[in-house]
């Protein structure tokens, strides 16, 4: 029984440190993106404005110094945009923060053309970090994805949907400078501690899917063809997240669909998987 107790032990480091030297040339790389960002006097700046500030806003919600897993919840009706975080790649994610969209663009609904003013709704992920941004500092968010691309105008379904700085947009989140410089900092660091090929989510809902909002939105959107459904769709997400704290990944059927699963980045660092 001792020695079955010391190789089991073994493999387990092993099959850890396996997965460690599988891993560590995307740490690497990603963690060369952020040496590259820096290269930027805007990103210096930033570093050195919400360091501490970032630092100390972890340690006071129980969590690491340093961020590492984040997920990203926006809410148009509210005009709010959460900070999610955790140690661990499988949760429980803790409230971190909830910074002010400061400007909102177009209705309630979904994005489906290039020039139509919305900001979309659905399920993404962080797509490139941009510290040349025309608005201070950039993130990319990866409209369209797989379920926009079956819904939306096929010949200019719209791109280039970001959270910046500058507190303008047309279709954007937008935030205050001091605001950005705080969400890129955070989310920079959490892409170089996963690696490379990670993706940091980005959820985006029309409000939050409680009682009285699913009265208002029956009331004022309930005639519009597909609005509906298409929420009760990615309220399945909002739920998720709700009830197991971790984000929630996702396919897209062939109806453009949002099928729920365990998040993409589940298995990371994870020694049960």
């Amino acid at each position: 029984p001792i020695k079955h107790s010391t190789d089991f032990s073994v493999m387990k480091y092993m099959r850890r440190l396996l997965g460690l030297l599988f891993f560590l040339p995307l740490i690497l790389e990603a963690q060369n993106g952020v040496l590259n960002q820096l290269s930027h006097e805007r990103v210096r700046a930033a570093q050195v404005r919400t360091q501490f500030r970032v630092s100390r806003m972890f340690l006071d919600s129980g969590l690491g110094a340093k961020p590492k897993y984040i997920y990203w919840r926006a809410f148009k009706l509210e005009d709010q945009f959460e900070l999610w975080a955790s140690d661990s790649s499988i949760g429980p994610y803790k409230l971190i923060k909830t910074y002010h969209v400061c400007q909102g663009s177009g209705d309630l609904g979904p994005k489906r053309k290039f020039g139509d003013r919305q900001v979309p709704e659905g399920l993404y992920y962080i797509e490139r970090f941009n510290p040349n941004s025309n608005y201070h500092l950039s993130m990319k968010v990866s409209y369209p994805n797989e379920a926009d691309l079956v819904h939306a105008d096929k010949q200019n379904p719209g791109n280039e949907i970001y959270i910046h700085g500058s507190c303008v947009s047309i279709g954007c989140l937008p935030m205050t400078d001091s605001a950005m410089e705080e969400i890129y900092w955070i989310s920079l660091s959490a892409q170089a501690y996963q690696g490379a090929q990670a993706k940091i989510p980005v959820d985006i809902y029309p409000c939050r899917f409680n009682a009285k909002n699913w009265t208002y939105l029956n009331s004022q959107y309930g005639s519009k063809p597909g609005l509906i459904p298409f929420w009760k769709n990615i309220e399945e997400a909002y739920k998720f997240f709700n009830k197991h704290k971790v984000p929630p990944g996702f396919w897209v059927d062939d109806d453009g669909k949002y099928r729920i699963v365990f998040p993409q980045n589940f298995h990371l660092y994870s020694e049960n998987h």
